[in-house]
């Protein structure tokens, strides 16, 4: 698993004027409400996109593991830390990383990746299933394999590494954080002041 530290910087000439006439722990605080802002915008994001990106699971025509709703409620559930010059949103989803840069899958505990390819597999440890066989392709390619009904299933590609291209329309834009960090403010200055 990857961390993903989205640090808020202050943006807006407005906000920077603000920020800078508070200390303490209204500035901690001003801060706290602006990541948490960035915070909801992120998830709402993520469960918008999670509805929509289910390419994999289409082409093998199997059902969606759900990978972008869980990484909203992470998000939901995200670490929050704020002080005097900054705030962090701090998260721990497998994939999210795709968002600033090419990410590199190895194995940790076997010498293969399983790449599902068929319906049944996808979503599903190679564990789960009983009789698993290693298969090697004319290509040279190897999978995991079943004989079922005296045919020959592959069920998996077995692969070193993975590398899954940047993809940053998987997070908001930073412009959206930045709007939602501005919004955020500006609800704990309306707060402050009624």
């Amino acid at each position: 698993m990857s961390t993903t530290v989205l640090d808020f910087q202050t943006s807006g000439r407005g906000l920077k004027t603000v920020i800078s006439r508070l200390h303490g722990a209204g500035r901690r605080d001003l801060l706290t409400a602006a990541i948490t802002e960035v915070q909801e915008v992120t998830r709402i994001h993520l469960r918008d996109i999670a509805s929509t990106r289910h390419a994999t699971a289409q082409r093998l025509g199997a059902s969606p593991t759900g990978h972008l709703a869980q990484a909203a409620e992470k998000v939901a559930g995200a670490a929050i830390t704020a002080d005097e010059n900054e705030a962090a949103l701090v998260f721990n989803h497998p994939g999210l990383s795709r968002a600033f840069r090419d990410v590199t899958i190895t194995p940790t505990k076997s010498k293969a990746l399983t790449i599902p390819i068929a319906a049944v597999a996808y979503g599903r440890r190679a564990g789960e299933f009983a009789g698993l066989f290693l298969y090697k392709g004319k290509t040279g390619n190897a999978f995991l394999a079943l004989q079922e009904d005296g045919k020959l299933k592959l069920l998996y590609l077995l692969l070193r590494s993975v590398t899954q291209k940047q993809d940053r329309s998987l997070l908001p834009s930073q412009e959206q954080w930045s709007a939602a960090a501005v919004q955020g403010a500006k609800k704990y200055v309306r707060e402050a002041l009624s």
